[in-house]
């Protein structure tokens, strides 16, 4: 029984292990001075294949959250919006994934905030970033920090 339970287990966790998410543009913005929390931003693209469609997911892919170790491990995932004049942040369970898109996390829209920073990462550091997913394994990036005059003129161009 324990071997015919662990065959399954490790044939889904491998059938799993096909979903295809792809994370580029990580990027941590360099924190204002004295603050203990800062944003991290990213560019995700979920592509499943045939063997992950097959499973008929009971939910489509999401993003629950990510971890800097060398920074922290206090994280929220949070969104951003203009209401009556004003920005708002909120804090949100998970962000939907849905198969063939791309969804990008930046400044001003979804994004995840590091709290209680352990120290203060300074613009041209790089920090090794996991994300949290429903289905696939977790992903990984290297987030470069960026100063908030550099997130901008990357924005304007």
């Amino acid at each position: 029984m324990k071997r015919t339970l662990l065959a399954l287990m490790l044939g889904l966790s491998s059938t799993m292990a096909s979903a295809s998410v792809t994370v580029s543009d990580c990027v941590i913005r360099e924190p204002a001075p004295g603050a203990d929390k800062t944003g991290l931003y990213f560019t995700l693209t979920y592509q499943p294949d045939e063997e992950t469609q097959s499973l008929r997911l009971p939910a489509p892919e999401a993003l629950y959250g990510a971890v800097v170790p060398q920074l922290t491990s206090h994280t929220e995932l949070h969104d951003m919006k203009h209401v009556d004049g004003v920005m708002t942040m909120t804090r949100i369970p998970q962000l939907p994934l849905k198969p063939g898109t791309t969804v990008s996390l930046k400044p001003g829209g979804h994004h995840v905030m590091l709290f209680d920073l352990k120290q203060r990462p300074v613009a041209g550091e790089e920090y090794d970033v996991e994300l949290w997913l429903a289905f696939a394994p977790e992903a990984t990036c290297k987030a470069v920090v960026k100063t908030s005059a550099q997130l901008a003129q990357e924005a304007a161009e």
